[in-house]
């Protein structure tokens, strides 16, 4: 009686281990997917801030020639490049990502 008991609490414990491991894996898949969304949405906003950026120099090119600017140095020149600020924005979100799944 006491062997059976013992192969049942064993069988059960495998039964939680297995249990545990598909869980495991659930997570992991899930943490992918979600990696691989936060990367597509990140390219999709760097996609967006490029094209908004190349109208700003099409813009600001127009009314350099408009004006008769000759100046080596322009006013965007000094500010920060939009697509400079998203692949850094985009290089720490992926770093914390791995991050994340290593962990």
């Amino acid at each position: 009686m006491q062997i059976g008991s013992l192969r049942e609490f064993k069988q059960q414990q495998l039964m939680k281990v297995e249990k545990r491991k598909k869980e495991d894996e659930r997570i992991r898949k899930g943490v992918s997917q979600m990696h691989s969304m936060i990367q597509s949405s990140c390219m999709e906003t760097l996609d967006e801030e490029c094209k908004k950026e190349e109208k700003r120099n099409v813009r600001m090119t127009e009314a350099e020639n408009a004006s008769g600017e000759k100046d080596g140095r322009s006013g965007r020149e000094k500010k920060t490049d939009g697509k400079t600020e998203m692949e850094k924005m985009m290089s720490m979100g992926l770093r914390n990502a791995s991050r994340i799944m290593e962990g």
